[in-house]
């Protein structure tokens, strides 16, 4: 589906973890739609589930560092001597020199993977990291669990289901930008009173340190006004209470290393 400018772009995101769930809220109108966000996994089974905000934050590193210096030293000697016989003898000497030096820093630059399964493993590790928790790696058995529930083109969590999962839906082209969503809800949440929100769902499950596996799976052209859409499946799954265990799980960000750019929304 081809759109006339990005204003018309629309966007759903919504994330849960083996537990009933509840169908898209069709009735919702504008530049995105939310699908409510549930708490999946609790010690008895059961959680509390609320209402899910989009929220994305742009990244604009600068590459470029110059650094200028730029000496002038001038030296200017007159000496002057008269005799009685009236000869005159000026003598005049004049020195400049000029240093101009210009070191420029360009920052490195990563190849960003361009496959599904490298891709999302690039993105969702280079966030762990920057929150100090261990990679995850690709598992084919949950990529097929994601490709079973994509592949039916409906905005929905899958039911019944043992791992914990991320969808997103929208008319954006790139998968990995639905991830970049998920993850920049950490904008929302509070490392000070940690615990599940559904403003923050999506987050949590990305870098819980617990979840060491995920297979996601992308499908586009899916009839209706969302036609593209990535199902991400983690293990074992996050988002569990009691509230201890976002604060063992959820850790802050560190000033090294730095998250990646956001992924462009299209490709």
């Amino acid at each position: 589906m081809k759109l006339a400018t990005v204003s018309l772009l629309t966007l759903f995101i919504s994330t849960v973890a083996a537990s009933p769930f509840p169908n898209a809220d069709d009735q919702i109108e504008g530049q995105a739609k939310v699908l409510e966000a549930r708490l999946v996994y609790s010690t008895d089974g059961d959680g509390p589930s609320a209402d899910l905000d989009k929220r994305t934050k742009k990244v604009n590193p600068k590459f470029v560092k110059a650094t200028t210096t730029r000496k002038v030293t001038t030296t200017k000697k007159i000496t002057t001597t008269k005799k009685k016989t009236t000869t005159k003898k000026i003598t005049t000497t004049k020195k400049v020199t000029s240093t101009k030096k210009t070191t420029t820093t360009k920052a490195t630059t990563t190849t960003i993977p361009t496959s599904l399964p490298s891709q999302m493993v690039y993105y969702h590790n280079a966030w762990r990291a920057h929150h100090g928790v261990g990679a995850v790696t690709w598992n084919s058995t949950l990529a097929s669990a994601a490709l079973v529930s994509a592949s039916k083109c409906v905005f929905a969590h899958t039911k019944n289901n043992p791992y914990g999962e991320n969808i997103a839906a929208g008319t954006y082209t790139n998968p990995a930008f639905y991830a970049a969503l998920w993850y920049n809800e950490v904008s929302q949440y509070d490392f000070n009173n940690p615990g599940f929100s559904g403003a923050t769902g999506h987050f949590t499950q990305v870098v819980w340190k617990n979840s060491k596996q995920i297979g996601c799976a992308w499908v586009r052209n899916c009839p209706g006004n969302y036609p593209n859409m990535l199902f991400c499946e983690y293990s074992p799954y996050g988002n569990v209470l009691p509230e201890s265990n976002f604060r063992e799980n959820v850790l802050p960000a560190k000033s090294s290393p730095q998250n990646p750019p956001n992924p462009p929304s299209n490709l």
